[in-house]
Parts: structure tokens; sequence; C-alpha cells
């Protein structure tokens, strides 16, 4: 089974280093992750509604071997050991904090901007 606690608290150290200015991309393409990131939870949770119907598994007759493989194999969509729902919600809150940490350089790039813009005009204004 995947680590997923590992794995937020990775991004969540991202987090505060893109909050502190510490964690920098290329202008825009934090926007774009962040749009990408918005698409695979989409997709994922599109995924999730598909997978709460994989628990009824039919077509594998009445003997009990089918019976009991019908059952296991329902299992593994959900209600099993880390069943397909399970890992779906684990990776979306994964990609969600993936998410917020390229808002938050993106954010910080928005706000470096508008301040140059600021400083800018107030220089020009004292100019003219």
């Amino acid at each position: 089974m995947p680590d997923f606690d590992a794995d937020a608290g990775t991004w969540n150290q991202l987090a505060d280093a893109a909050a502190s200015g510490d964690l920098m991309l290329e202008a825009g393409a934090a926007a774009r992750c962040a749009q990408r990131c918005s698409d695979l939870i989409e997709q994922l949770e599109a995924l999730q509604g598909k997978a709460l119907r994989l628990n009824k598994v039919e077509g594998l007759g009445t003997l009990p071997s089918g019976i009991a493989l019908a059952e296991k194999f329902g299992r593994k969509a959900s209600g099993g050991d880390y069943p397909l729902d399970r890992a779906l919600v684990d990776h979306i809150v994964v990609i969600d904090r993936m998410r917020d940490v390229f808002l938050a350089i993106e954010s910080r790039y928005a706000a470096a901007e508008e301040s140059n813009t600021s400083a800018a005009t107030a220089v020009e204004s004292q100019i003219n």
C-alpha cells in the first residue's frame, strides 16, 4: 500500500517553501501545473463514480468458486484491503495538495507583479 501520508507531508513542506518564496517555477508554469492537477482531479472523480459500480461482479457462475471469485473482485473495488475507491480518494487528496502548492507559487508571482507595477507607477508619477 502506498504511503500517502508521506506524500502529503512532502507536499505540505513544499507548500511552506512556496509560501516563503523558497520554491519557484518559471512564470506561468505553476498556473499550468495547477490546471493539470484540476483536470486530473476531475478525471479521478469521474472514475470514482465508475468504481462504485464495480463492487458487484457478475458472470462468474453459481459454483462456490465463481461466487468466491466474484466477491473477491468486488472487494478490490470497494470494501477490501485498500480497494480502488480508497486509492482514488488518496490520489485526489495528494493531487489537491499539489495544486495548492502550484497556486501558491503563482500567487506569489501575481503579488510580485502587482508590487512591481505599483512601484513603477509611483516612480513614474514622481518623474512627471
